[in-house]
């Protein structure tokens, strides 16, 4: 069997990374160049020229005197701790394949589990806002699942109480090689919401598969061309599937939330999905994933403790 080149990539060593980003001023040198990726630029009055001072790690303009820090206006915004603990969360969370629990990053980078959880939650909110731009394009396969069980004293099946609605679509190549991914949690399997979501994710132009739902007859309305196949499996062929790729992402999602997270709260789902969404859609270079997630970080907006759950509640 010919050997996987998107799975036996070596990626980045601890050892090659810790050499890069060991020490707190190689850190603060790679998020300025982050920040600021033209040369430095005054929030106040857009002038780049400005002087250093060091012994408070402080970035003065020249022209305004206007006082600043790298981590100013970034998702590291009024953090207490090194840069070093945060670079070495974003190596262990882009470099692990199914992702990394709270738990077992406080052991590796050495902080309590509340500041783990904090720190994980922050990088997923800017996975998920870095893929929300983005929009599948060409073919397209979309399924319909729930993540959860039913309680043991409620309703088995979609009713369930404990199941979360979730929408995966995957955009596949003219190979019939799967591309990219998109995981949404819905509110329900409603016309109105598969519209609003297919607005959202999918471009106007597409070409949508998906099985006989009858809330999927909205992408006739909102994609180029909508395919529906009643049946989800091939009688002929027994377990074979018509929607092979989307069917192995759900399968994948599903094994790495139970295997490494063990459980999650529907309010954080969209998070959860966004982490295992932005590894997958960057998983053909596993060298340039961390830099990616860093540059992202820098560009994304504060997040003090209130508003990080109300982002999770209100996405």
């Amino acid at each position: 069997m010919a050997e996987n080149k998107v799975q036996f990539q070596k990626g980045i060593s601890l050892t090659e990374f810790l050499s890069k980003f060991g020490t707190e001023e190689q850190c603060r040198k790679a998020l300025e160049r982050a920040k600021w990726p033209h040369g430095f630029v005054c929030e106040e009055c857009d002038h780049q020229s400005f002087c250093f001072i060091k012994s408070r790690n402080i970035y003065q303009c020249n022209r305004c005197k206007h006082q600043t820090t790298v981590t100013r206006n970034t998702i590291f915004h009024s953090t207490n701790l090194p840069l070093t603990v945060w670079f070495l969360a974003m190596y262990f969370i882009t470099q692990c394949k199914n992702g990394i629990s709270g738990l077992e990053l406080m052991k590796h980078i050495g902080v309590s589990y509340k500041t783990a959880w904090r720190i994980r939650h922050k990088l997923m909110q800017v996975m998920m806002e870095r893929d929300i731009r983005y929009k599948l394009m060409g073919l397209i396969e979309v399924d319909d699942a729930y993540l959860g069980g039913q309680r043991s004293d409620g309703k088995r099946g979609r009713g369930s109480e404990n199941k979360q609605p979730i929408v995966a679509a995957v955009q596949v190549t003219l190979e019939y090689h799967p591309h990219y991914v998109k995981l949404s949690p819905v509110q329900s399997f409603t016309k109105k919401e598969i519209a609003n979501w297919s607005k959202t994710n999918l471009d106007s132009g597409c070409y949508v598969v998906t099985d006989g739902l009858h809330c999927f007859d909205a992408f006739s309305n909102t994609t180029k061309h909508h395919a529906s196949i009643p049946m989800k499996r091939d009688p002929k062929a027994g377990s074979r599937s018509y929607f092979k790729w989307v069917d192995t992402i759900l399968g994948n999602v599903k094994n790495s939330i139970t295997g490494t997270y063990r459980s999650r709260k529907d309010e954080y789902t969209a998070r959860y999905l966004a982490e295992f969404q932005y590894r997958i859609n960057r998983r053909f270079n596993l060298k340039t994933i961390f830099i990616g997630l860093l540059r992202a970080s820098a560009q994304t907006a504060p997040l003090p403790g209130m508003l990080l759950r109300r982002a999770a509640n209100s996405t």
